[in-house]
């Protein structure tokens, strides 16, 4: 059989796109063809995601869909919740979500070798003509997955060309050893592994050649290079990065860095971000809360809330403006009232341009599972809202002092799977990675991910609408 369909399903974060972009590259190599109705397909791909119970939900839900759309598929899991869906007992009478076939995350490259791809055409051929199916490359699964313990492990051997999407994702680290006591990736995916740098800096030429910005992305960037020495740090990748291709692509491409701990923005990160050519004034920061003793109780006591601040406050001198957002989670056991006033006071008073709010989503398995004082559901809800209506504020006022700026460097998304729009208008975003809109009708007819230099128009409730400088 020469040629065959498949779909895929992904769920979760950058990491998860990206790999899911590597696999559908390798298997259109070895002549898969992508389809969009899962009910044509031969095979179908669920990428799963663990971070909370809702993306596990959510991947469990499309491995009962999938089944009963495409009966006769091969069906594949695999990401982080592939553990965990193996385990999984459904309430009576609810259907049990299966797949053929469950590859862990340490095992996901397998499935882009030549080898799935020869098995699977003996496979497809087989079911065709009645014979006996081969015996499965991954032998022993589905079923229950060991957990995944920290020790040595290689970088996994995926990469990309391309990226359908306009925003392309450069993974270059996997893994984590950090252990916060409410997050379950660790044994869902493992210790770290670090890229070669030679391999990321070829990889980011490639993407940048065609697309205006890039994320350098990992499962936890500040691990990166605690496997391989050599490699140095993440600070050191970037540099590298931004040494070997800004006197290509600067002013014409930018970097983005997809989420940093307060920690790494000690005084090498501040003078890496300070000297790069490339990477966009903007950060993104997994800073969780403000509250010291929530921070402990997370595990995550070996920073402060204050540590942003003081980090934003020195790159503020080479980045005036700059874009600042956040995760924070709300409701963790043992929060209180109080707790949750100091974070909204510090959010008021912070440099922050948008937050990602999370109510505290209890994972088993974790630690922070069996913590008394655990909070009712109605209650993360309510305190997150809250929250939600500071960094509202905060994000109107960043955008208000947008619009007084003379003009923006606007990537527009031009992707198929681009942020639902108003009616006529184009997501993109500036350099600060403020929201911004354009008139679908001003956009080039190429159709290029490129800079387009625009001046704010006027504000909207979700951003600033841009129209393009004519020269």
């Amino acid at each position: 059989m020469n040629h065959w369909n498949f779909f895929c399903a992904t769920f979760g974060c950058k990491v998860n796109q990206y790999e899911t972009q590597a696999l559908r590259e390798a298997w259109t190599r070895a002549g898969g063809i992508e389809t969009g109705d899962a009910s044509t397909a031969d095979v179908l791909l669920v990428n799963s995601c663990a971070i909370t119970a809702r993306g596990e939900r959510d991947a469990r839900n499309a491995l009962v869909r999938l089944r009963r759309e495409a009966p006769g598929a091969l069906l594949v899991l695999t990401g982080c919740a592939a553990r965990l869906v193996a385990d999984f007992v459904p309430r009576r009478g609810a259907p049990r979500p299966e797949a053929d076939l469950i590859v862990p995350p340490e095992r996901k490259e397998e499935l882009a070798k030549p080898a799935f791809a020869d098995w699977l055409a003996r496979r497809l051929d087989a079911r065709t003509k009645g014979g006996a199916l081969p015996e499965s490359p991954f032998a022993g699964h589905p079923g229950p997955l060991p957990r995944m313990a920290p020790g040595e492990r290689s970088y996994p051997a995926l990469a990309v060309a391309g990226y359908r999407r306009t925003r392309p994702v450069l993974k270059v680290q996997e893994g984590c050893t950090h252990r916060c006591t409410y997050c379950i990736v660790p044994s869902a995916r493992g210790g770290v592994a670090s890229r070669d740098p030679r391999e990321a800096v070829l990889e980011a030429s490639r993407l940048l050649e065609r697309h205006g910005e890039i994320m350098i992305s990992g499962i936890n960037l500040g691990q990166y290079g605690r496997d391989r020495p050599e490699y140095g740090d993440f600070w050191d990748l970037l540099a590298r990065i931004d040494g070997e291709l800004a006197p290509r692509f600067a002013g014409r491409a930018r970097l983005r860095i997809s989420s940093l701990e307060p920690s790494q923005l000690d005084g090498r990160g501040l003078g890496a971000l300070k000297a790069s050519a490339l990477v966009a004034p903007h950060l993104h920061i997994s800073l969780q809360h403000a509250s010291q003793r929530i921070l402990k109780r997370m595990g995550r006591g070996h920073y402060t809330a204050g540590a942003m601040l003081e980090a934003a406050g020195q790159l503020a001198e080479c980045w005036p403006g700059m874009g600042l957002g956040c995760d924070v989670i709300l409701g963790f056991p043992g929060e209180t009232p109080a707790d949750v006033d100091e974070l909204c006071r510090f959010l008021e008073g912070a440099p922050v341009t948008y937050a990602h709010v999370f109510p505290y989503s209890r994972r088993p398995g974790t630690p922070a599972a069996s913590f008394p004082d655990q909070i009712a559901r109605q209650e993360k809800l309510a305190r997150a809202k809250a929250v939600r209506e500071v960094v509202r504020a905060k994000a109107r006022a960043f955008w208000e002092q947008e619009m007084l700026r003379p003009s923006l460097k606007l990537v527009p998304d031009m992707s198929e799977e681009a942020w639902p729009a108003p009616e006529g208008l184009v997501h993109a975003v500036d350099e600060r990675y403020a929201p911004c809109w354009l008139r679908a009708d001003d956009l080039p007819a190429s159709g290029q991910a490129r800079f387009i230099e625009a001046r704010p128009l006027r504000l909207l409730d979700c951003g600033l609408l841009a129209e393009p400088v004519r020269v």
